[in-house]
């Protein structure tokens, strides 16, 4: 449905406005992909052209060895290739996706359909209410819950009559102290609840009259009626793993385990301890390997360029999941 209907377009008044309109939205459009382009071009530049002043639009003379060192991992940025902190990345968004999805699916569904309305009102804000609690709060319990679980200490204790501590296993630097602490999202309950209390009761009764379990009736019913909220939890999902940092960067110390979001920030620490200023030329580059903030921007790109990827796959149902009632 057009905003203003084709016959009075005809009006100049309109037409002045509909034009206005169109500068104002294509304006926006501009400076929201102008920081895509900067970083896409700086990554072809040098070093001195990059702090250049007056700043240069497109690169003078563009370089494109920048993402071969970075892929080849002949680059002394990073401790290893790329393709090892993209494997990092894919197996941490992953296994959250398979944990975080249908365990939130699961509990939402719990909510809207199996309990009474008076219990389900009550769990249902307490997954609200930790959404208020804010996640630097629980950086220590996580973490010492993730040291020795199951014990949230340094202290494990002994088993009753014996020197014997209690069996506990350590997670840190390993994918699960990742994923464990990602199981469960209480945003994710919200937008899955919102979504399944608009799926009519009368369909789940007929299926529990026809035989079907609980699951068999979220698998073969609820599924296949929301795959557009499933696309948008699983989108949102992916993006919040694949760019996290400050929780991947407390719990796995080993170089060979950074995702590509840390990876990028030790690059980073890199420059800033060795001060580079300027970038050797081409030639100069394939012998020794160096790069300097041309590397971080190419890295910037190369990590953008999956969440672009999932949003041309999903936008379809992303579309469609805006509408939702769960986002109203």
């Amino acid at each position: 449905m057009p905003l203003i209907a084709k016959v009075g377009r005809k009006k100049w008044k309109v037409r002045f406005l509909l034009i206005g309109i169109t500068i104002f939205l294509w304006l926006g459009v501009v400076i929201h992909l102008f920081p895509v382009w900067w970083i896409f071009s700086s990554s072809l530049k040098g070093n001195e052209e990059i702090f250049a002043f007056p700043p240069t639009f497109f690169p003078h003379t563009p370089y494109w060895g920048v993402y071969k060192l970075l892929i080849k991992g002949a680059s002394k940025l990073l401790p290893y290739p790329l393709w090892i902190y993209i494997k990092n990345s894919v197996i941490l968004v992953v296994g959250v996706i398979l944990l975080q999805v249908p365990l939130s699916a699961i509990i939402a569904y719990t909510l809207s359909k199996l309990h009474r309305p008076k219990w389900s009102r009550i769990l249902f804000l307490f997954f609200v209410g930790t959404m208020f609690v804010p996640s630097e709060v629980s950086l220590i319990p996580s973490y010492l819950i993730l040291q020795n679980f199951p014990f949230p200490s340094r202290s494990i204790p002994n088993i009753p009559f014996t020197n014997t501590t209690f069996p506990h296993i350590n997670f840190l630097n390993t994918y699960w102290a990742v994923i464990l602490p990602s199981m469960v999202n209480a945003f994710n309950v919200l937008l899955f609840k919102g979504y399944f209390d608009t799926i009519p009761d009368e369909i789940i009764n007929a299926a529990r009259l026809d035989g079907s379990s609980e699951i068999g009736i979220l698998r073969r019913i609820i599924l296949p009626m929301s795959k557009p909220i499933f696309a948008v939890v699983g989108y949102f999902t992916f993006t919040g793993v694949w760019g996290s940092f400050l929780w991947p960067l407390i719990v796995l110390n080993k170089p060979d385990l950074w995702p590509i979001s840390i990876a990028i920030y030790k690059a980073q620490e890199t420059i800033a301890r060795l001060g580079i200023s300027a970038r050797p030329s081409p030639g100069e580059i394939e012998q020794i390997g160096f790069l300097g903030w041309n590397g971080i921007m190419a890295l910037s790109v190369m990590e953008s360029i999956p969440v672009m990827i999932g949003f041309l796959i999903f936008r379809e149902y992303l579309m469609k999941g805006i509408k939702l009632r769960g986002f109203k």
